[in-house]
């Protein structure tokens, strides 16, 4: 469990890292759209493909990062009322259903990746393989997956499950 730890730092810091950058990158990108068409009426045409497709990652990473922390949004309207053995019960469910979804994002970005790559699919504007972008989706996935675990592990250990 020690070592499980250890990764997922190294995991979560990797993360932290790609949304600090892909942000920024999101937000110059941007600005500087807006201040192109403004001021020099000429307009990036590439800013929406690059921003649209890094915003699914920062999205799904963020979401990892949450789940780590057991912050994404539920209700435990039911969940708060029921007694401690009933508590890991629901728990288990949960984990076993959120890794069961994550696991339908990995299958099918995987095989969505593996259709555009055999394609040769290109973006419209940069002409870049549309298989990176389509890369997001099971990368994002496998991160919450491991997330969810590291989460059910954590509270395993505290004695909240």
């Amino acid at each position: 469990m020690e070592i499980y730890k250890k990764l997922m730092n190294v995991v979560e810091k990797i993360e932290k890292v790609i949304l600090i950058l892909t942000t920024i990158l999101i937000l110059v990108l941007t600005v500087g759209n807006v201040f192109s068409r403004k001021v020099i009426h000429m307009s990036w045409s590439f800013t929406e493909e690059l921003v649209v497709a890094v915003f699914v990652l920062i999205t799904l990473l963020a979401a990892a990062l949450c789940a780590k922390d057991g912050e994404l949004v539920n209700l435990n309207l039911l969940h708060q009322k029921l007694p401690a053995k009933a508590k890991k019960v629901v728990d288990v469910i949960t984990l076993v259903l959120c890794i069961g979804f994550c696991a339908v994002l990995v299958y099918y970005g995987f095989d969505k990746v593996a259709t555009q790559m055999a394609n040769g699919k290109r973006t419209f504007v940069l002409n870049w393989p549309e298989w990176i972008f389509w890369s997001f989706i099971p990368v994002g996935a496998i991160c919450m997956i491991l997330h969810f675990i590291e989460n059910f592990l954590d509270n395993l250990k505290a004695g909240k499950n």
